[in-house]
């Protein structure tokens, strides 16, 4: 459609909040043809906005917010070419742990025998968790990674549960297969379960996960629980909306913005309302940038020496943003968390805590002054002291101070002094913290407040240069809104029949940008977000899934929007209407911690050791820093820490005080026999197809009843780095026995036969025992050398499901001392506890981690541009491009100058770095390679990241550690150096020489 210069188009942006419902009109003059490539957003003007009350039944305050701005501007509603709303109410009832909106849910996983390590709702918040568990069961079915079937489901197990599920009256059901975001049948397994739960419980909400996320399980399942626990008060919701915009004569599409700052249809957005939980904070950063100017060339802030940091008080909650100087919002890390639960969605990293305009301000019987995180939300202007109600807010702390100037009914307010000061110290105190728990640097910060709940701050902020209240500040998040971005997002298999990587990703990212311009994107605008490429391992025809995403401005023309949702035969029961609804304000919420380390004093934390016993008696926060420091040493691989740090600490609160232990070996007995563990096979698995549970301890008892031998004297992990560096734990806790402070490779290697005992001729790995959640038990009993053994093993991985327990020969205490890398416990404890600190005290967290490692050094910080990866012979095996941060991307302290890219490679961890220019025409520049370690970290969490959790966008570091000098020796290079691997390069040194590491023994004992 042609649109006639100078002819006015105008969006409505509108922002329902738990308190207020924002609404502006945006107003842009279509201009010539040649003047289109102007940016848009340099020609929209806010003709005019309205901030009123959230009226119970939502209808109502819609329209009487629209109504004021149509009225106000004159505008002919013919004109108006689309209704965008952005709403906090589906986060809000999240973080309150609000039993009136969130539904109960059942989850079903199919798995088989696996997936039992971590129950379902594991990870939660406990309040949120008593308000959202009503029933899980584990089913047949699953596929294994490769697409061979775990189980197949069976209908009269599912009817069975669904029998359970209807008598407790639970009408949400999530539906959660073991690889099923890869399951390429004409009806997938998680369908057949879900349509055999439509017939049993007639009307239920049936969430499949694979329509939720991607491959990783537990953040795949807590994503698609939080989607089914708010999917009734989604549908009520967005009736609500339709209806306002309906009644209003508009007959123009309607949209709501979802966690990236792109719109999505209202019927898409019905199914998956979790795309939409964040989108409130996004909308305020969109907004907040647009109406501050801090991108204009005129302003005086400087960008590179600044950080921009955004928060949005609304009446419930305060939401804060980080932007990165190009004046996108910062991408959160790997998985994201959502309300305090770990999910895998990729979103801006936004905090969310209860504090707003209508947080209750309460006196205990101590005199102690609480804020938040409960609010009377929509019920501030009727229960609010300033607006003639009886409930102190925080609200009546500005306005009892004469500090705001809007018109209120009541102004003279009785509240003691000590109330007043207690409380404007707490509000202060809490912005300060999350203000510090988005900080990355000591750069000078630059905060932008809007929402309408932002008078709240009066007072001056430490750490905080400026503070800016741009013009329309109360209703940023309505501007947001109305000049959101639409994207074209591709996900597809596709069988390569001879193209190559390169080609298959450039045609699909093309296919995401057209669609994008499908959708109404402006042409040249567009940019690719978020890029994913996932081999199907084993298919005989190389398929991979393709998923990638693009985002553009939203062009200012009258143009039907083209959903990239599939929604076939999309049948949604709305409510009729729920404007007489009015139900009590909820006042039983429960505030999240951003961080349940932070219940502690990390600064003063010792962990508990012995000198009289020589054990170091693990805790939870010990078991949090071992972990973080697990996946520093996986090197990329090793396995899923998470799951098996959840695992350990499940594992401990069961086991009595005291069981779960550590040791030195020299403290052991002379002869000692102790056991080795690990699990075996790709960390492409590890993430998705969760242990059983007891493979590992059942594989040990196994080995013992062969060996025909009472048991052991301690149990050591073959391998420190990632999951098998934790594995340990609820292992040697259910068998009763210590652990040894030492492993035998100083990292994570993708072999068996690269323990060091191995390598130096000193062990056998045989006889050994392998098992499976299945029952599946295989005992190696002899073998002529460690690299057989290896080989064996293997091919056992590959049938078994490319992950398998592995309970090795025990070795002798004194094979420990002499060709064992003692200490690995302890150093991963204090790389853990570096983190966690710097975390805390706001300070880079990579130098921080570089402070506590002997030799370990900072490769290159850059973004990754590109990951391939497939697992063949029971690895897995690729590379991952990165490229060097662009001047608007980076900080001031990390810039990489070196403008070369680097190219990492691995074999489940990472095995050589390299520096090559983008056009390939110099030779390559080795920085660093194994049996040298090389850890890629999440430049703001500072957390490791796996080679299967890499992926397009990230923001990284790359670091390296000198390996433990018995690698060092001629022997140790045959086994683990380059030619190990493939490499023509000989091994050099990146720099460092290695050093005996901190042992928490010495430093703790007592």
């Amino acid at each position: 459609m042609t649109i006639p210069s100078g002819r006015k188009l105008y969006r409505i942006g509108v922002d329902v909040g738990g308190t207020n419902t924002d609404a502006v009109l945006a107003c842009r003059t279509a201009l010539p043809i040649e003047s289109e490539p102007v940016p848009s957003e340099h020609n929209i003007t806010i003709l005019a906005s309205c901030k009123s009350q959230t009226t119970p039944d939502v209808t109502t305050g819609i329209q009487n917010a629209i109504r004021e701005i149509l009225t106000t501007a004159q505008v002919p509603r013919d004109a108006v070419i689309s209704v965008n709303i952005g709403t906090t109410h589906f986060i809000n009832a999240v973080v309150q742990a609000d039993k009136t909106n969130l539904s109960r849910v059942a989850v079903l996983r199919l798995c088989g025998p696996f997936c039992r390590e971590v129950p379902p709702f594991t990870g939660f918040p406990s309040p949120l968790r008593q308000v959202l568990e009503g029933y899980s069961a584990y089913l047949d079915g699953g596929l294994e990674l490769d697409g061979r079937l775990i189980k197949h489901v069976r209908a009269e197990e599912v009817i069975a549960h669904a029998d359970e599920i209807r008598k407790r009256n639970i009408s949400t059901v999530i539906v959660v297969g073991v690889f099923s975001p890869l399951d390429t049948s004409d009806i997938s397994q998680e369908n057949y379960a879900k349509s055999i739960l439509q017939q049993e419980i007639p009307g239920a909400d049936i969430v499949c996960s694979r329509d939720i996320g991607r491959v990783g399980f537990i953040e795949r399942e807590n994503a698609a629980i939080l989607n089914g626990s708010i999917l009734k008060f989604a549908r009520r919701t967005i009736q609500s909306f339709r209806q306002a915009i309906s009644e209003l004569g508009l007959g123009c599409p309607l949209y709501l913005t979802q966690n990236d700052g792109t719109i999505i249809d209202a019927e898409a957005a019905a199914l998956a309302p979790i795309k939409t939980f964040s989108s409130g904070a996004t909308n305020s950063l969109t907004g907040a940038i647009f109406l501050s100017g801090i991108h204009d060339k005129t302003s005086d802030i400087d960008l590179k020496t600044s950080q921009i940091i955004m928060v949005d008080i609304g009446g419930t909650t305060s939401d804060f943003a980080a932007l990165s100087p190009s004046g996108l919002p910062r991408q959160s890390s790997a998985t994201a968390n959502v309300g305090g639960i770990r999910t895998a969605f990729s979103m801006p990293e936004v905090v969310s805590i209860g504090l707003g305009g209508g947080s209750l301000v309460q006196v205990d019987n101590m005199s102690a002054v609480a804020v938040g995180p409960i609010s009377v939300g929509h019920r501030l202007h009727t229960e609010a002291l300033c607006y003639g109600g009886a409930t102190l807010t925080a609200t009546d702390i500005i306005v009892a101070q004469g500090l705001h100037s809007g018109s209120f009914p009541q102004t003279k307010l009785d509240v003691a002094p000590e109330i007043i000061l207690a409380a404007s110290r707490q509000i202060a105190a809490k912005l300060e913290r999350c203000i510090d728990t988005m900080k990355t640097s000591d750069a000078d910060v630059i905060l932008l407040l809007v929402g309408g709940g932002s008078i709240i701050q009066a007072s001056e902020l430490q750490n905080v240069k400026r503070c800016i209240r741009p013009p329309f500040f109360e209703v940023a998040n309505a501007v947001g809104a109305a000049i959101a971005k639409v994207s074209g997002e591709v996900d597809r298999i596709v069988i390569p029949n001879g193209r190559l990587h390169n080609t298959i990703v450039s045609d699909l990212k093309a296919e995401a940008i057209n669609l994008a311009l499908q959708n109404g994107a402006r042409p040249g605008s567009v940019e690719i977000m978020d890029l994913d490429v996932i081999p199907l391992q084993y298919a005989t025809n190389n398929a991979v899934r393709v998923v990638t995403k693009s985002t553009g401005e939203l062009d200012w023309k009258p143009v039907k929007m083209l959903t990239s949702t599939e929604i076939d035969g999309l049948t949604i029961d709305y409510i009729q209407d729920c404007r007489d609804e009015d139900k009590p304000t909820n006042h039983n919420g429960a505030h999240i911690p951003l961080n349940d380390l932070f219940n502690i004093d990390l600064e003063t934390y010792c962990p508990e050791v012995s000198r009289a016993t020589g054990e170091w008696f693990v805790s939870e926060i010990d078991l949090e820093f071992i972990g973080e420091g697990c996946g520093i040493l996986g090197t990329g691989g090793g396995g899923s820490v998470y799951s098996a740090l959840l695992h350990s600490r499940e594992t401990l609160r069961m086991t009595a005080s005291k069981g779960m232990r550590i040791v030195e070996a020299p403290t052991l007995p002379a002869g000692s026999s102790v056991a080795m563990i690990a699990f075996a096979g790709a960390p492409s698995v590890s993430n998705e197809r969760l242990i059983g549970g007891d493979e590992l301890a059942l594989a040990s008892q196994e080995l013992s009843r062969f060996l025909g031998i009472a048991g052991y004297d301690a149990m050591m992990a073959a391998e420190i780095g990632g999951s098998n560096g934790m594995r340990t734990f609820a292992a040697a806790a259910t068998m009763g026995i210590p652990i040894v402070d030492a492993d035998t490779m100083g990292r994570a290697f993708p072999k068996v036969d690269m323990a060091l005992p191995y390598v130096f001729g000193q062990a056998n790995p045989a006889p050994a025992v392998l098992s499976d959640a299945r029952g599946n038990v295989q005992v190696v009993a002899r073998v002529e050398d460690s690299h057989r053994f290896e080989t064996i093993i293997r091919s056992a991985c590959v049938e078994l499901g490319l992950y398998t327990a592995l309970s090795l020969a025990p070795v002798s205490r004194e094979i420990v001392e002499e060709y064992c890398c003692l200490g690995g416990l302890s150093l991963a404890w204090f790389m853990g506890r570096a983190i966690c600190l710097a975390r805390k005290r706001k300070e880079d967290i990579v130098q921080s981690l570089l402070s506590v490692i002997p030799g370990g050094r900072l490769l290159y910080t850059g973004k990754v541009v590109d990951v391939q990866r497939e697992v063949k012979g029971g690895w897995t095996i690729g590379s991952a491009t990165l490229e060097p941060f662009t001047d608007e991307d980076a900080k001031s302290d990390t810039i990489q100058t070196d403008p070369r890219q680097l190219v990492l490679t691995y074999q489940n961890e990472f095995f050589s770095a390299v520096l090559q220019d983008t056009s390939r025409a110099s030779k390559v520049e080795v920085l660093c390679t194994t049996p040298d370690l090389i850890t890629v970290i999440d430049s703001h969490s500072g957390t490791a990241l796996a080679t299967h959790e890499l992926r397009y966008g990230l923001r990284v570091a790359v670091i390296a550690m000198p390996a433990h000098p018995l690698w060092m020796t001629e022997v140790g290079l045959k086994a683990g150096g380059p030619q190990a691997f493939g490499l023509d390069s000989p091994y050099q040194p990146f720099g460092s020489a290695w050093s005996k590491p901190p042992s928490i023994f010495s430093t703790y004992s007592k």
